[in-house]
């Protein structure tokens, strides 16, 4: 039985038949194919065109994302990878004599690469303008780890160094100003040596753990260190405080910036006076026209991460140093608290007003409330210039004081979900009287009357923790044991939350005692339980 199709079939058929009458027509237009064929040959053969810096600029990157892709096994490799580093930096790049040394250069310092023919690493040296050439086991180190990311980093702070606009010899000159302040900082690094502590030698040295350049890598000095920071989250444990971790903590590099022209030293300016009891005490020298040279430039302490400080220390700061923070504009200050809050919890648009933090614990949950103080208004600091070495001590004094304030206030930030059960939550308010006062207040666990803990952050080593409630007065043995108790824990552990659930068990604690002990006298029996306390308040811990 024969169809003669559906008024579908028919429509796609007249539509295929029109389409292969259009390709008829255009088909006579077109050359033929073998005459397309020869003009496509010629075309290839012409001169190319360049493209312009835009194209070239995103085919380059696209080459050296390649090129980091690419495993290093051989000595090609290894060069065509040193090659797009120095390009990337805007760095000369040249074959020795050898065909094994290769030059990576600027204008004031060249490394000079050694390579065998496998590709390895033989040799890295380093030559300033003025300065013997010397091997860099920094350097060598790292391309023999194919580290290629460290190796730029140590590159870049190297040229950094003479991103001066002034000639040639100026910028010499710079390098040797920077050899001599890190030379006047070892020296008072040298006068901590009798600090045994980590913490004390961090947190109450002139120049904290002084970490010296390696390589590329600028002098380093850490300041300070949270107990947060020595937390292993993986394997649940604290990690001992060493001066040899340079990875955790609040650090800054010591490097130069452009600038407008500043005298800076070119020797040494410190020197160690012994008194007659033995004790060595830094003696800074005066700049003169003998131990400085005039240069288009300053020193800078750049922060390992940017710090929210308050107006009034960087006042104190630019004081020391009579110099503005280039990076910190005084005009955009906003509410301190806020802007802490903000950085720690990497919420930009949050403010603090009415925002309730919340914070987990074991056996409680803390709800807390910041109140803002309009005398407290903060900028965000990335970097500190100065002159003379002198400063530096000062400045970390006042860093180490904010990075302590900070560090407190952010221990209340946790991410973590809003509680479901509100009975059980303890309300506290955080009110700073200023970057060295705290004040907190919640309810009492025990008597339900007001409770307020006021923080001393003054001495870091000696931190305060005094505690008033209503039932007691300032002289009772009880609130002066529970203060002492209260600031050995805030001591250990740098936390507002882990200092308030210590305070409420301890005070729980001693409720649960004296009833025990009215319990057993109205029942005429006696039994100590003097050693209920001490339990509670023997373990200031971090949990």
């Amino acid at each position: 039985m024969s169809s003669s199709g559906t008024p579908v079939d028919k429509v796609k058929q007249a539509q295929c038949d029109m389409l292969m009458e259009k390709l008829k027509t255009k088909s006579s237009q077109y050359k033929p194919f073998f005459e397309m064929a020869k003009a496509l040959r010629m075309t290839i053969l012409e001169k190319r065109y360049a493209i312009d810096n835009v194209e070239r600029s995103h085919l380059q990157k696209c080459l050296d994302v390649l090129q980091q892709s690419i495993k290093v096994n051989s000595l090609q490799a290894m060069v065509e990878r040193l090659e797009s580093i120095s390009r990337q930096l805007g760095l000369k790049f040249m074959a020795g004599q050898s065909g094994f040394d290769w030059f990576i250069s600027s204008d004031m310092f060249y490394l000079e690469v050694v390579l065998e023919a496998s590709g390895n690493v033989k040799d890295v040296k380093i030559h300033h303008e003025g300065r013997d050439q010397q091997s860099c086991e920094e350097l060598i180190q790292c391309l023999q780890n194919q580290d290629f990311n460290d190796f730029s980093v140590q590159l870049e702070s190297l040229t950094s160094i003479y991103q001066l606009n002034a000639e040639k010899k100026v910028k010499s000159k710079a390098f040797a100003a920077l050899q001599s302040l890190e030379a006047d900082l070892i020296t008072l690094a040298s006068l901590q040596n009798n600090i045994k502590d980590p913490f004390f030698l961090i947190h109450k040295s002139p120049v904290g753990a002084l970490h010296k350049r390696r390589g590329g890598h600028a002098m380093m000095l850490t300041y300070f260190v949270s107990p947060y920071d020595l937390l292993d989250l993986k394997n649940k444990i604290s990690k001992p405080l060493s001066t040899d971790s340079i990875d955790i903590g609040y650090s800054v590099t010591v490097s130069m910036e452009s600038s407008g022209v500043h005298k800076l030293q070119i020797t040494t300016l410190v020197t160690v006076n012994v008194n007659p009891s033995g004790k060595s005490t830094p003696v800074y020298g005066a700049s003169t026209p003998q131990n400085t040279t005039p240069l288009p430039a300053c020193f800078v302490l750049k922060l390992s991460k940017p710090i929210p400080m308050a107006v009034s220390l960087v006042k104190k700061i630019q004081a020391v140093t009579e110099m503005e923070c280039t990076t910190s504009d005084l005009s955009s200050a906003c509410p301190l608290l806020s802007l802490i809050i903000q950085h720690g919890s990497d919420k930009p648009d949050e403010s603090v007003s009415n925002k309730p933090l919340f914070v987990s614990l074991p056996d409680q949950n803390h709800c807390y409330f910041l109140t803002e103080n309009p005398s407290l208004e903060g900028i965000l600091v990335t970097s500190i210039p100065f002159t003379h070495p002198s400063h530096v001590s000062q400045i970390l004094l006042y860093l180490r004081q904010q990075a302590l304030f900070n560090s407190l206030l952010t221990s209340c930030i946790r991410h973590t979900a809003k509680p479901a059960d509100f009975e059980d939550l303890t309300m506290f308010e955080i009110t700073p009287l200023s970057v060295q006062h705290l004040s907190i207040s919640f309810e009492h666990p025990v008597e339900e009357s007001l409770a307020t803990a006021e923080l001393d952050l003054t001495d870091i080593g000696a931190l305060q923790c005094n505690v008033f409630a209503a039932s007691t007065t300032d002289s009772s043995p009880t609130t002066v044991e529970t203060s002492e108790f209260a600031s050995k824990v805030l001591q250990r552990c740098f936390s507002i939350p882990i200092t308030m659930r210590s305070l409420i068990k301890s005070w729980q604690s001693a409720s649960a005692k004296n009833s025990l002990n009215m319990s057993l006298l109205n029942g005429g029996g006696s039994l100590s339980l003097g050693g209920l306390g001490d339990i509670s308040m023997g373990d200031p811990g971090l949990g």
